[in-house]
């Protein structure tokens, strides 16, 4: 009993202070803000907003002799690239502006009491455990392949009228490639407008990419989500009540 005392002592200090960590990184989140850079020749102004989507592009009235028809695509995916870094830094600096935080955090003590692994329910809910861990260990080696594919693969999406292709590699954009045509033939408004809608339905792709990692792999997602309450799933093994 007492080296059980001793663990959950361990488990409610763990707990206090990973309840200190995610306290600074919200804080840290919700003191960031709007990031907006320009090229070196100021033919390009590109802005973040808060939650990291792009707010605005605004083209420079002189763009074209600046810069090019030509390089708009390329200079547009620099300052995007380099907004993100300038984002980054806005978060390390918001944990670094931090004071040391020594505000004790309580956690109180669990609720339950110990349970009966005995019955056959217990043994039911165990059973479809372990063999959730054995069918997600099999499919591992292909899971996590997966995985890696997508965040290495480049992909590209073209917006509609086929004029802004924007080219991803996982969850970052890495370049823009525009119809030479078009841009000859557009005013600066519409192309500001079309190549900020075709970066943000990029990053909208890429989020719903996160959400079907599991597609093809159900023991996977399985095991996620039976080990995503480990409280739940010892009630149902019956090791507490």
């Amino acid at each position: 009993m007492a080296d059980a005392g001793r663990l959950m002592a361990e488990l409610r200090e763990t707990a206090a202070e990973l309840q200190r960590e995610l306290r600074s990184v919200a804080t840290a989140a919700e003191q960031m803000t709007s990031v907006t850079v320009e090229d070196d020749r100021k033919a390009v102004k590109l802005t973040l907003a808060k939650n990291g989507a792009v707010e605005a592009l605004v083209l420079d009235e002189d763009w074209r002799d600046t810069i090019g028809e030509a390089g708009l695509g390329a200079v547009v995916s620099l300052c995007y690239q380099t907004a993100l870094g300038k984002r980054f830094d806005q978060l390390m600096g918001g944990f670094e502006e931090q004071d040391e935080d020594d505000t004790p955090v309580t956690i109180p003590a669990p609720q339950f009491q110990l349970g009966d692994p005995t019955t056959s329910s217990a043994a039911e809910a165990r059973s479809e455990i372990l063999d959730a861990i054995d069918e997600a260990r099999d499919q591992r080696e292909a899971y996590l392949n997966k995985v890696n594919q997508k965040g290495s693969e480049v992909r590209d999406a073209v917006n509609s009228a086929k004029t802004v292709t924007v080219s991803r590699r996982g969850t970052t954009i890495t370049g823009i490639t525009l119809d030479e045509r078009w841009v000859r033939n557009t005013n600066d408004g519409i192309i500001e407008r079309e190549i900020v809608r075709a970066m943000n339905n990029v990053m909208v792709m890429a989020a719903s990419d996160r959400q079907n990692t599991y597609e093809g792999f159900p023991a996977v997602q399985r095991l996620m989500e039976m080990t995503r309450d480990p409280q739940e799933m010892l009630r149902r093994m019956g090791s507490i009540r």
